[in-house]
């Protein structure tokens, strides 16, 4: 009676509900490889970690720090990091350079996501971040790859970059609706 039809429709939605789950999961895995692909990496990027400074005047500097596990945002492990050793003006480079070292000293010390290097990082600058980052993590021994998100003048990413080129990602289109 009503109740056989009830619980046929939670059926039917259950079915429905988990089909539209592995779609999901299917795109952003396919994502992923293709901007291993794309970035010529050896690996497919299952962990992301991306970084953008802010500010307010020449006060209030901040790095955030989002995080991106198998094509999925991992809120529980976004961080925000105040700049302390930028004490005059806005130098992004520098502010860039000191969330990512104080990142990457937690490596040994820490659990959970601190303790885990991510396979890829990007960075909300151009070429210069890229150099800055690259160095300074060089310098700690460390190796991830690490790219930067040029954007268009509409403030949406248009490529990525290392301190050398440009990797247009417009027509991705997967890649794309991942990194915007």
């Amino acid at each position: 009676g009503v109740q056989a039809k009830l619980v046929e429709m939670c059926k039917s939605n259950a079915s429905q509900k988990l089909l539209d789950k592995y779609r999901v999961n299917d795109r952003n895995r396919e994502a992923l490889e293709e901007l291993s692909l794309l970035l010529g990496m050896s690996k497919i990027p299952e962990y992301i970690e991306a970084y953008d400074i802010s500010n307010l005047g020449s006060e209030h500097l901040t790095a955030g720090m989002i995080v991106c596990r198998e094509g999925k945002f991992s809120k529980a492990d976004y961080r925000s990091f105040s700049i302390r050793s930028v004490l005059d003006g806005t130098d992004d480079y520098a502010s860039m350079r000191e969330a990512l070292c104080r990142r990457m000293e937690h490596l040994q010390d820490s659990e959970g996501s601190f303790a885990e290097l991510p396979d890829l990082i990007l960075l909300d600058g151009g070429r210069g971040h890229v150099a800055t980052v690259r160095e300074a993590l060089a310098e700690r021994g460390i190796s991830v790859p690490v790219f930067g998100m040029v954007k268009d003048d509409f403030h949406k990413t248009r490529a990525l970059c290392t301190d050398r080129e440009e990797i247009a990602i417009a027509r991705e289109h997967e890649i794309y609706s991942l990194i915007y």
